[in-house]
């Protein structure tokens, strides 16, 4: 990554009358030829922002918080078109109908960055499914009992603690969009063709309600299988929507999956009887 040299319009520097703050739309355009001029290649695509990301606490629907970067836009002004050139003097040929933007990140300057679309556009439609693609969305972690290897024709229970929703918001331009994301199903393969579609199943314990169990029971050893082991596979889908504060929209958006594999030795316990006495 090459940081843009400063632009010069003509001999002055544009810097001296620019750095106002403006929010942008930021499309990412492909300005990185002739010399090193830096597109937005992290695929950022608003502008000024204020991003957190909240992750799931301890109950479905009372989601935990915490921060992440914030990355703001400062316009470099000039004219409509006005040229810019790389630390060699070599022009950066940009496509018309945006302009060039200093990226900051966390108070840290990550370089130059060209921006197509209105300096005040904001489609809460594209902020959300930025939103989206930043949150961490986890794979879903997967416990069982009994705890390790599983024993040929008992019951074994599976089932997903990470099953609660989580959130993240962006505020660009006096509108703030709010993403939910909230796990909805799940699919189990078990490695013996057995696939379920239990979700999210519960801890095993002398009271738990049977009903609400994610349960498999194999038949053979898997002494047999590659490494002696099943491989269970389990795919949790993400159902995601946003809200707008301060402007109109809002609505669902394209659901997300995670995997999650995991090897699982499966045993045959003989019984053994003693006929020693007569």
């Amino acid at each position: 990554m090459h940081p843009v040299g400063r632009a010069l319009l003509g001999a002055a520097v544009v810097l001296v009358t620019a750095m106002c703050g403006a929010l942008a739309l930021a499309s990412p355009a492909a300005a990185d030829a002739g010399g090193g001029a830096v597109s937005d290649d992290s695929g950022i695509d608003y502008g000024a922002i204020d991003i957190g990301t909240t992750v799931g606490g301890g109950s479905a629907g009372t989601p935990g918080r915490s921060t992440g970067p914030v990355c703001t836009y400062r316009l470099m002004g000039g004219p409509d078109g006005f040229p810019v050139y790389d630390e060699d003097g070599n022009l950066i040929p940009t496509n018309p109908g945006g302009n060039w933007y200093e990226k900051i990140c966390d108070g840290v300057f990550y370089g130059a960055v060209y921006l197509t679309g209105a300096p005040d556009a904001v489609d809460p439609a594209v902020v959300a499914a930025g939103v989206l693609q930043r949150m961490d969305i986890p794979v879903p972690e997967v416990s069982s009992s009994p705890a390790g290897d599983q024993i040929v024709n008992l019951p074994s229970w599976f089932w997903i603690p990470n099953w609660q929703p989580i959130s993240g918001t962006a505020t660009v331009g006096g509108v703030t969009v709010t993403v939910t994301a909230r796990p909805t199903s799940a699919r189990w393969s078990f490695g013996d063709g057995s696939t379920s579609t239990c979700a999210p199943g519960v801890a095993w314990s002398g009271t738990a309600d049977p009903r609400q169990a994610c349960t498999h029971t194999w038949l053979r050893s898997s002494a047999a299988q590659p490494a002696e082991a099943y491989r269970l596979s389990v795919t949790v889908t993400w159902a995601a929507a946003f809200t707008v504060t301060g402007g109109a929209g809002g609505g669902p958006l394209t659901p997300v999956s995670r995997t999650a594999t995991a090897s699982v030795r499966v045993a045959e316990v003989q019984a053994i009887t003693d006929r020693a006495g007569g």
